[in-house]
């Protein structure tokens, strides 16, 4: 069956912010069977959401949208929801007092004039339960056409389609679910990992593999093609273990875990507490790694030593070894990592420094030269780099770098 997803908001069209919820929803509609034939993306207009919601059924029977659910004036998803099922919206008494309820908790005397209107629902809609915030998901059904309205705050979206929507269409529709295989890679090209996969299979094989490069990383997923004969799930584990095993020094995971919470698991099962000494990249290789939850139990300290001064003081870098060899420099590197476990007693550190531009560099040292160490109880080594890219593109590709360098470091025994 197929399906079409909408998402709704103004602030999408503009740039401010990036549709995220349509690609969630998609990769979970695909896993469970369904088909998604368009996603389409439109603003905050009445006119326009009603006439696209008419254009939409004339192809599908069941249209997901995200976004325009809110209290301000330009949320008008409900209403044009309503011009086009031609109902009107009425006030829904429960929810009304849960949001006293809500707003008595955050120490408000009384529910806010404007979200009253989280409390008004299209008549005879199906509310779906939102307990991660006050705009309740919805479904709208009419002559066999489903609607599904779901607010554009991605972690309340995901909680009603995982906990509502999806089990709503797979009881109605009973899909089979469609095996689907990961290889995560690190360390090589999108092209040459192509070239390297693809030598061995048949066409037919061939039509399985997709690839989606990110961030220094490519995920090479192994699934049903788009059309012909589908695939059993033996065949696309074949095809799977024939990947991995063509470039098997770059797997990092064969599952939907990304290299950080690799590095988390192994971390936490060997009982290693983490250090880093961070200069270029601003503490964005601590912030990624205690993003996850449970960081305690290996994250030890990260220090950002941006300036020449804070690397003497906080890590000992001597004045000499800068002076002499410049920030940027092995000797630095390779200090700054020794520094920084030294200090924090960590089982291992990782220290990165470099120029991520756009001033700043050299005939010597360009743009983009990063250095990377890592130091534990077996030594202490650094790397080189030149990374191209704009400033942030150089801050994130010397994180993924430098985890990459743990990860190798931390399983070298396994490959």
């Amino acid at each position: 069956m197929d399906l079409i997803i909408l998402a709704i908001g103004t602030e999408i069209i503009k740039g401010r912010i990036q549709d995220t919820n349509s690609g969630y929803i998609a990769g979970r509609l695909y896993s469970a069977g369904f088909t998604v034939r368009e996603i389409r993306c439109i603003g905050d207009d009445e006119t326009l959401i009603k006439k696209t919601i008419s254009d939409c059924f004339s192809m599908v029977e069941v249209i997901i949208a995200t976004g325009g659910l809110g209290p301000t004036r330009d949320d008008m998803t409900k209403s044009a929801a309503c011009a086009f099922f031609n109902s009107r919206l009425i006030l829904d008494l429960e929810l009304s007092r849960k949001l006293e309820k809500l707003f008595r908790r955050m120490d408000y005397s009384s529910v806010p004039e404007l979200s009253r209107s989280q409390a008004l629902v299209p008549e005879g809609a199906r509310i779906l339960p939102n307990p991660r915030g006050t705009a309740s998901g919805l479904l709208l059904e009419k002559y066999g056409k489903l609607l599904f309205l779901l607010p554009g705050v991605p972690v309340e979206m995901k909680g009603l389609f995982e906990e509502e929507v999806l089990p709503i269409l797979c009881e109605r529709f009973g899909r089979e679910k469609l095996y689907t295989a990961i290889v995560r890679t690190i360390g090589i090209g999108e092209s040459v990992l192509a070239e390297k996969i693809e030598k061995g299979l048949s066409e037919r094989e061939k039509t399985f593999l997709s690839y989606y490069p990110h961030g220094g990383m490519v995920d090479v997923v192994v699934s049903q093609p788009l059309s012909g004969e589908k695939a059993k799930k033996p065949e696309i584990l074949k095809v799977a273990d024939h990947a991995a095993s063509q470039v098997r020094d770059h797997v990092y995971a064969r599952d939907e875990k990304n290299l950080f919470q690799v590095l988390a698991e192994i971390l936490s099962t060997r009982k290693l507490k983490l250090a880093l000494a961070e200069s270029c990249s601003g503490g964005l290789l601590s912030k990624t790694i205690t993003d996850l939850d449970g960081s305690s139990a290996y994250f030890e300290a990260g220090v950002v030593s941006y300036s020449n001064k804070a690397k003497t003081v906080f890590l000992e870098v001597p004045d000499k070894l800068i002076a002499g060899h410049g920030a940027v420099s092995n000797p630095v590197a390779l200090a700054m990592a020794e520094g920084v476990r030294k200090k924090t007693g960590a089982d291992l550190s990782l220290a990165i420094t470099g120029i991520a531009g756009p001033s700043g560099g050299s005939e010597e040292k360009p743009v983009g030269t990063v250095i990377i160490a890592l130091s534990s109880e077996t030594g202490t080594k650094a790397q080189r780099f030149s990374f191209g890219g704009d400033r942030e593109q150089i801050r994130q590709r010397s994180t993924v770098k430098a985890a990459e360098i743990l990860w190798r470091h931390l399983t070298r025994e396994n490959r």
